[in-house]
């Protein structure tokens, strides 16, 4: 999954319609950026406790909460 691929379920999950503007202007940029987690769970024998739309939605209503609190 792409970073790209994250934020949209981001906002997806925010009930947001604001779209990330990739320009791919700054020198030297990675192009693709990739996250996975399969090193973690060959060497660690890691598994997640949650799906990452979980994940997503509670920490979306953390700082929902965390924000509307100051």
């Amino acid at each position: 999954m792409s970073v790209l691929e994250i934020v949209e379920r981001i906002t997806r999950l925010m009930n947001s319609s604001l779209r990330p503007v990739v320009l791919n202007e700054v020198s030297n940029e990675i192009r693709e950026q990739y996250l996975s987690s399969s090193k973690a769970r060959k060497a660690l024998r890691w598994r997640p406790l949650m799906s990452l739309d979980e994940g997503l939605g509670r920490t979306i209503s953390w700082y929902r909460d965390f924000l509307s609190s100051e």
